[in-house]
């Protein structure tokens, strides 16, 4: 998302140049006006993905391989009484780990592994509404009964570094870049309304908008999960909407009518 919304930016801040550049000057026009102002847009989440991953420990692979199909077998029934059909979750990662002993010499020995571990993960995609909230802690808890496991997020370790990071729910927008356009868009609003106001100070002008740039865009939050670690999530979670802020200044130019 983040990368996405810099490449926004950009083609917004080249679609306003190619604009604005088109216009043609007008020698009647005063210095710019320059005004620093926030625009907001904010929604709630449409989407949930569930996110799991599915264990299997054998002295070899048949034997791992069959475990983990035991624990397939359950969590796919239980997830048949919620109506979640079997083409509905995705396979996002698939790991075969051998398990080696421990050892206490540094010399270099070929260790023959005590076994395997087979690691599946999987996510599903689901709509999401405030009324739905309990159904799907509900999906959830009997995924994580039937022997599921929590998915790591290797690559997010910003707030636990010296453990790993795990998720069970992310809660998200199908088109995120709407959301940006319309921070965006309420920002020159903003900013127009700020021109307008100034100009009926000075006199009866006109004014016109010949830059804009954007300094920052937040997201708030910038991941909703639930990520359960060691409390009931149903008490903690609190359902708020994705909030965007947009930070540009824009500057006018004015004339007299």
């Amino acid at each position: 998302m983040l990368l996405f919304r810099g490449m926004l930016v950009l083609l917004f801040s080249l679609l306003l140049g190619t604009l604005l550049v088109g216009a043609q000057p007008d020698p009647r026009e005063r210095a710019p006006l320059l005004f620093r102002v926030t625009g907001e847009a904010q929604a709630f989440p449409e989407l949930a993905v569930l996110r799991f991953t599915l264990v299997g420990e054998g002295e070899n692979l048949e034997k791992a391989s069959e475990q983990l199909q035991q624990v397939e077998q359950a969590v796919f029934k239980a997830l048949e009484q919620f109506k979640i059909a079997r083409g509905q979750v995705q396979t996002e990662r698939f790991a075969v780990i051998p398990l080696q002993p421990s050892v206490s010499t540094t010399a270099p020995v070929a260790l023959r592994p005590l076994g395997y571990r087979v690691q599946r993960g999987y996510s599903i995609t689901m709509p999401v509404t405030v009324e739905k909230l309990d159904e799907l802690l509900k999906i959830a808890d009997a995924v994580l009964k039937q022997g599921a496991r929590l998915t790591v997020l290797a690559e997010d370790r910003s707030y636990y570094p010296d453990r790993p990071n795990y998720t069970l729910l992310e809660f998200v927008l199908p088109n995120p870049d709407k959301l940006v356009q319309r921070a965006m868009n309420d920002a020159l609003q903003r900013a127009r309304r700020l021109a307008e106001q100034a100009a009926q100070q000075i006199g009866k002008v006109t004014v016109r908008l010949v830059r804009v740039q954007v300094s920052q865009i937040q997201t708030v939050p910038e991941r909703r999960m639930v990520t359960p670690r060691g409390e009931d999530p149903i008490q903690t979670f609190v359902w708020q909407p994705i909030r965007v802020t947009v930070q540009l200044e824009a500057a006018f130019t004015y004339k007299t009518q």
